[in-house]
């Protein structure tokens, strides 16, 4: 475990340019390829903490855009409203009240504390990534974008499927910042359709 804590070029990186975490251009590199961030948009971040995530959606909106991030950890380094919750306590009206209207994207890149057995942390992790989705499906503008971390595993691929019929088009992408040995990758969900139904 030591290795893997090892700060690598992008943790280095993260470091000298300021930011809070390396996770900033995992979400900088899908939005350069997906276009997730609406300018001047609604921006939702679930678990938002330790803030790299919000400032790169908060840079890319630009002036007018709205931020909203949830999580447990108290944080200041987030720009925009902070709500200090679980993902499972709020509601999607209250996120969209702080919103001020749909959301535009939703982001999560939760991720639960890691016990180190593989089967272990995917479920616990799906179950976070499940409850953004549900959170997403319940706070997205037509046409909006999903971006969920998820460890992949045994369930992963159903939880592809579960995404699909709700979105034009849903992509599996590993940006080049994740850590070689991790079991993590990102679902990006483009062009959300509230009155989907998903196939029997």
């Amino acid at each position: 475990m030591a290795t893997r804590r090892r700060p690598d070029t992008w943790a280095r990186k993260a470091k000298k340019e300021g930011h809070p975490a390396r996770s900033i251009y995992k979400l900088e590199e899908i939005d350069k390829r997906f276009r997730v961030v609406k300018r001047g948009g609604r921006v939702l971040d679930l678990g938002c903490a330790p803030g790299s995530w919000s400032r790169y959606a908060d840079k890319a909106m630009g002036k007018g855009g709205t931020l909203v991030g949830v999580d447990l950890s108290p944080t200041t380094q987030c720009p925009g409203t902070v709500i200090e919750a679980s993902i499972h306590d709020i509601t999607a009206a209250q996120l969209l009240e702080a919103l001020g209207g749909p959301a535009h994207l939703v982001l999560s890149d939760m991720a639960p504390f890691t016990t180190g057995h593989r089967v272990a942390d995917h479920v616990c992790q799906l179950e976070l990534a499940t409850q953004a989705f549900e959170l997403a499906k319940a706070t997205l503008a037509p046409g909006g974008n999903f971006v969920v971390k998820i460890f992949d595993g045994e369930d992963a691929n159903a939880y592809v499927l579960a995404c699909r019929p709700h979105f034009e088009k849903c992509k599996r992408v590993k940006p080049k910042a994740t850590r070689k040995e991790s079991m993590e990758f990102f679902l990006v969900c483009l062009g959300f359709k509230p009155d989907a139904e998903p196939k029997s």
